[in-house]
This record gives C-alpha cells, sequence and structure tokens, in this order.
C-alpha cells in the first residue's frame, strides 16, 4: 500500500480548497468594503443636497450666519454619518463646521482647508446658494467614504477565514509527515497501517450584541407659558409651538418663489405619550433636520417637509410610524396610537394659517377612524377659489 502517494495526493487537494478559501475571502471583503464605499457617496450626496436646501431656506428665518443658523448646520452635520465637515463662503468671510475637532477642517491663517488623507475625496461637494441679501455664497462638504468600523469588520472575519484554512493545511501536513515516518519504520506487506481519522475544524462564529441605552431626560416646563426661551424647546428639544406658523410661512415663501411643492404634517395619539423626548429624539433622526420639527400641544409634534408632495409625505408618514413602533415597542404597544393628518401646497399660492388648518382637520379625522391612522387632505380647487374669495371679501 503506497501510503505516502495518497497522503501527498490529500495534501494537494486540502491545499488547492485552502487557495480557493483564501481568495473567496478576500474577494468577498473587496467586495463588502467597494459596495459600502458606493452607498456612502450616495449618501453624501442626498445629505449635500438635503443640507443646501436647509442652509438656504434656515437664512430666511433664523438670519444668515446667526448663532441659531450656525447651530441648524451643526445639528446637521452631528446628525450625519458621512459628512465629516462645511466651509460657509461668503463676501462676509469663511466659516467652518465639522463633527469632531480636526477630523475634516485644517487651517492656513485664517482661511478653513478641507483636511486631505485616505478615505477623504480629493474633491470636496460645492454649490452655490441663494440667499437675499448675499451675494457670492457657497457651500461645501467633504465626507468620509470609508466606513472604518466596517472596514476593521471586514478584515478581522477575512483573517479568520484565512487562519483557519491556514489550520486546516497545517494539520493535514502534520498527517502527511506522521505518514511518512509511521511507513518508513515499517517493513512491507507486514505493516498494518490505520490512517489518522480526518481532522474536523469547527469554525467559530463571534456575534456581536449592541445595546441601546435610552435615557430619558426631564426637565421642567418654562414657568412663564407662551414665552419661549431660545431656539428649542427643553422639553422635546425641538422647535417651540409658537414658531410654528412663522417658519411655515417662510417655508412656503421660499418653495412658491422656486416653484417646489410642500408638505405639512401633524402627529398626535390617542391616549397620553409615556416618553415625549424619546418620540421627538427618533423624529429628528428620521426627519434630520431639527428646526423643522416643532412641538404640538401636550403630546404632538408638527413637521415641514420642503421640497415633498403629498404622496411621497404620506409614505413619509406611515415609515415613520413603522420606526416608533419598531424602536419604542415597550413605550407604544397597547399604550398609545400615533395619528398622523397631513397636507401640502399642491402648486397653491396658500397661506400658513389655511395649510395648518387642513392638517389638522385631516389629523381630527385620523383620530376618530378605526381603520386609517394616517388621514391626507387632499385639496378642492373649486373649493379653494371659494375660500379665497369668501377671504377677500371679509378683508
Amino acid at each position: 500500500m503506497d501510503v505516502s502517494g495518497n497522503t501527498s495526493k490529500a495534501s494537494s487537494v486540502v491545499a488547492a480548497i485552502c487557495i480557493l478559501v483564501y481568495i473567496a475571502a478576500i474577494a468577498f471583503g473587496a467586495t463588502r468594503v467597494i459596495i459600502d464605499m458606493g452607498e456612502r457617496r450616495n449618501q453624501a450626496e442626498r445629505e449635500f443636497s438635503d443640507l443646501s436646501d436647509r442652509a438656504s431656506s434656515s437664512a430666511v428665518f433664523l438670519g444668515f450666519m446667526s448663532e441659531a443658523y450656525q447651530e441648524t448646520i451643526r445639528d446637521f452635520l452631528n446628525a450625519s454619518s458621512v459628512l465629516m465637515g462645511i466651509i460657509i463662503t461668503s463676501t462676509g468671510g469663511e466659516f467652518a463646521f465639522e463633527r469632531q475637532p480636526g477630523s475634516g477642517i485644517v487651517w492656513a491663517g485664517n482661511s478653513p482647508r478641507f483636511r486631505v488623507g485616505p478615505g477623504i475625496p480629493s474633491e470636496a461637494f460645492n454649490m452655490p446658494l441663494r440667499i437675499e441679501g448675499q451675494r457670492n455664497v457657497r457651500i461645501q462638504a467633504n465626507y468620509s467614504y470609508i466606513d472604518y468600523d466596517l472596514f476593521q469588520r471586514v478584515l478581522r472575519n477575512t483573517l479568520m477565514v484565512v487562519l483557519g484554512a491556514l489550520l486546516v493545511a497545517f494539520v493535514t501536513l502534520l498527517v502527511e509527515m506522521g505518514g511518512k515516518r509511521k511507513a518508513g519504520r515499517s517493513r512491507a506487506g507486514t505493516s498494518n497501517w490505520k490512517a489518522r481519522p480526518a481532522v474536523q475544524e469547527e469554525d467559530s462564529m463571534f456575534a456581536e450584541v449592541e445595546s441601546e441605552v435610552l435615557n430619558e431626560e426631564t426637565t421642567e416646563e418654562n414657568t412663564k407659558e407662551g414665552s419661549p426661551q431660545g431656539l428649542y424647546s427643553p422639553r422635546g428639544n425641538v422647535g417651540w409651538e409658537s414658531y410654528t406658523q412663522d417658519r411655515l410661512a417662510s417655508e412656503l415663501h421660499r418653495c412658491s418663489s422656486f416653484e417646489q411643492d410642500l408638505t405639512f404634517l401633524v402627529m398626535s395619539f390617542r391616549g397620553s405619550l409615556p416618553v415625549y423626548r424619546q418620540f421627538t429624539d427618533e423624529a429628528v433622526s428620521f426627519f434630520y433636520m431639527r428646526d423643522l420639527i416643532f412641538e404640538q400641544g401636550k403630546d404632538g409634534i408638527s413637521v415641514i417637509l420642503p421640497n415633498m408632495g403629498l404622496e411621497q409625505g404620506m409614505s413619509k408618514s406611515e415609515e415613520f410610524r413603522s420606526r416608533i413602533i419598531a424602536k419604542l415597542p415597550e413605550s407604544f404597544k397597547g399604550r398609545a396610537d400615533l395619528c398622523i393628518g397631513l397636507t401640502s401646497r399642491a402648486g397653491r399660492l396658500v397661506d400658513a394659517k389655511r395649510l395648518m388648518l387642513e392638517a389638522f382637520s385631516a389629523l381630527e379625522k385620523a383620530l376618530v377612524d378605526d381603520v386609517s391612522r394616517v388621514v391626507a387632505f387632499k385639496s378642492d380647487p373649486e373649493k379653494y377659489r371659494e375660500f379665497i374669495r369668501q377671504s377677500s371679501r371679509n378683508s
């Protein structure tokens, strides 16, 4: 019996399999990283487009480069997972924002420049801003196209697969060497060699468990009701309810100037809401811009969605409602029922008061409807013209 010939054949097969495993693991890891890079590029483009719209619209309501305006830009940057730094240039100077100090911006004297290096594109996003009273205003942003956490996980998993294949190849080599030594010591026809049982390796998988700790912050309501202090309410860390109509009027003016649609939605609950701050934090995380979300009554909020039609607004509302139920199941299951009413500009020259009336009318129907929790107000052109005529007579 030719033992050395059999073991050499087995080791060749194992070596070929190990090489295929190496190639497959490296190819899979590289593909995963490349796909993620493309997704991050697309996400950065979408967020930069939203940032440009917010930077233009916020200037109308808050004042260009006011403290509240800069806080809005910082909130957007902190909510982003890909954008690293933002530079806004105007005739009045250059203003720089970055998510972490030193991560996206370097300074050459008093002039900010984007940091260059591995994982950062050589060219930043660049777009002009249309701001009344300001000339030559541009906004730029850079981003990181490599998710280093994902890159480390892929590298670690690929290394584990390669080490596992190397271990199998090493054990096979030891078995072959042992068989050759035993065959050399035995005599022809008298040895009674038994092949060692094949060593089976079990791949061990390590599951990473991430737990989110939601800390509910309890703050006292403003002692002077009707006199808000600052841009955001301490109870929900979103806009004060009294700011809603003015900001909606500003956004309507901007959208009508650019012939864009706008959706306004109002949310409320059947019953009482146990964790208002967690709910508003989820709303900010989902709708991105904190300055377009406002408190509404005791347990509700209202949201302005510029450049969005009614159908897309309904889809967004349903998606947010499902997210809330999934994110906060212990707080909402069987205790509160989220209802949403919404309306849109739909090409009309409608004022903020009228749009709010339509959204609240839709919300009232949602609160009494046992089937649909999201109700949209669809405008009737004839009834709207009649409303305009009556308003003109009354004035």
